[in-house]
């Protein structure tokens, strides 16, 4: 069995050989190129969309355009038929073994707002003033109060027609630039990589295809996350619940003769149950969860009526209240009403804290520290690509800021800086995993 060696002895052994690798920073060479690469990706419109049944095509011109580049780096790269782009890279080092690290980002953008024809706006040495968009968007210290931090640097925003697609070019960006780091200077030293770029990510089906045989590392970052070194540790639970009311048909003005029933009265009278008005969203905060009905479909052919409700939850044993909930009072609605009710539960993503070994979070400082960067780790009200994997394969990630604001939105906007300050986050993660060591007993 595989087994990493204790935390103290990996730490004695990453400040031993930290300052050999600091002393080759490299990292500044290819900050020039991180922008231009950003503004290619963002105006190749990749969308996804949840009515999809896998692809669009914008998803797959995006993939096909990464593929191509990330192969000719060399490393043994796999384009899957779903469109994932892994890359693994063998060790370097010689007689000793090392963890696994593993890295993500996802390619596809919002389907929530327009992403279709983005014009990225490059603004250099940032003034103070108002970002002034069409349609009226503006972006400024009262609405982005992190804005301010921006003076004299660089931000990229949308013309205010679309939004920016930095939710995740931002992190493509990073994972792409450090590939051609690695390619371009083969001696630094590095453990196992293994990379992937996803598809379907803002629909929540990030890991539905995903193959562990080309990604399933020790430690797992996902470069997906906000500005100034948030680091997401832990995330909602995320289920969605389809229940669905059978009816019986036939002339509604002899029901009583000939056994019709009604598949819309169970539905309404379950969400008026289950969903009180303080479980609702805009009364949960922190890591308070909650339930929400999202979906009403009738079928008056068949007589069936669905609902599909979202839960989200940080404690288990919420979960776990909801659902028996949830299931307890459609049975009993079934019984009053005398109609046959289903309740399915799908899981989204699952709180990344279940699955993540200790000593990754000071790994992550560490690399965030020695990037100039204080890190601010914190939970998230939302879910992620390492929450996807947990919940289908049970191994946990933490997810790293990349440089974007305001995702999903008009007025979404880049901090040149903090995707670069995470791009040097990334390449120090490759630096102290390379320097830890795990035996075979």
């Amino acid at each position: 069995m595989r087994k990493l060696l204790a935390w103290p002895v990996v730490f004695a052994l990453l400040f031993s050989a930290a300052a050999a690798f600091a002393k080759t920073n490299i990292t500044n060479k290819y900050r020039t190129g991180m922008i231009p690469r950003f503004v290619k990706y963002v105006q190749i419109d990749s969308m996804s969309d949840v009515n999809a049944e896998w692809m669009t095509p914008g998803q797959e011109k995006m993939a096909q355009a990464l593929y191509e580049e990330i192969k000719a780096f060399g490393f043994p790269t796999y384009f899957s038929k779903d469109k994932y782009i892994y890359v693994n890279i063998p060790s370097n080092l010689k007689n000793r073994r090392t963890p696994v690290l593993g890295l993500s980002a996802h390619y596809d953008t919002t389907p929530d707002i327009i992403g279709v024809g983005i014009k990225p706006r490059v603004i250099k040495n940032y003034d103070g003033k108002p970002i002034v968009l069409k349609n009226g968007h503006v972006i400024d210290f009262n609405s982005d109060p992190y804005l301010r931090n921006m003076i004299g640097k660089t931000v990229v925003t949308s013309d205010g027609t679309t939004n920016l697609g930095a939710d995740d070019k931002a992190g493509v960006t990073i994972l792409v630039t450090l590939l051609q780091t690695l390619a371009e200077n083969p001696k630094l030293p590095h453990g196992p990589i293994q990379v992937v770029i996803t598809p379907n990510e803002d629909v929540g089906r990030s890991a539905e295809r995903l193959e562990l045989e080309y990604y399933h590392p020790d430690y797992a970052f996902d470069f997906d996350g906000g500005v100034d070194g948030e680091a997401l540790i832990g995330n909602f639970s995320a289920d969605r619940i389809v229940v669905t009311a059978q009816g019986v048909n036939g002339h509604q003005s002899y029901a009583a003769e000939n056994g019709y029933r009604n598949s819309v009265k169970p539905i309404a009278d379950l969400i008026a149950k289950v969903v009180p008005a303080q479980s609702l969203p805009n009364n949960s905060t922190g890591t308070q969860g909650y339930i929400e009905p999202r979906e009403l479909r009738s079928d008056l052919q068949n007589n069936t009526t669905s609902a599909a409700f979202h839960l989200r939850y940080f404690n288990p044993e919420d979960g776990k209240r909801y659902l028996r909930d949830i299931k307890q009072k459609a049975d009993s609605l079934s019984d009053a009403l005398d109609v046959r009710i289903k309740v399915e539960i799908i899981k989204q993503y699952e709180n990344v804290e279940y699955g993540v070994k200790p000593e990754a979070l000071d790994l992550l400082k560490k690399a965030m520290e020695d990037a100039g960067v204080t890190p601010n780790p914190k939970k998230e009200r939302a879910g992620t690509t390492s929450a996807m994997i947990m919940a289908k394969y049970g191994f946990g990630g933490y997810t790293i800021f990349t440089g974007q604001n305001n995702p999903h939105a008009f007025t979404e906007w880049l901090s040149e800086e903090d995707m670069f300050r995470a791009y040097q986050t990334a390449l120090n993660l490759v630096k102290y995993t390379a320097q830890m060591s795990i035996s075979d007993k």
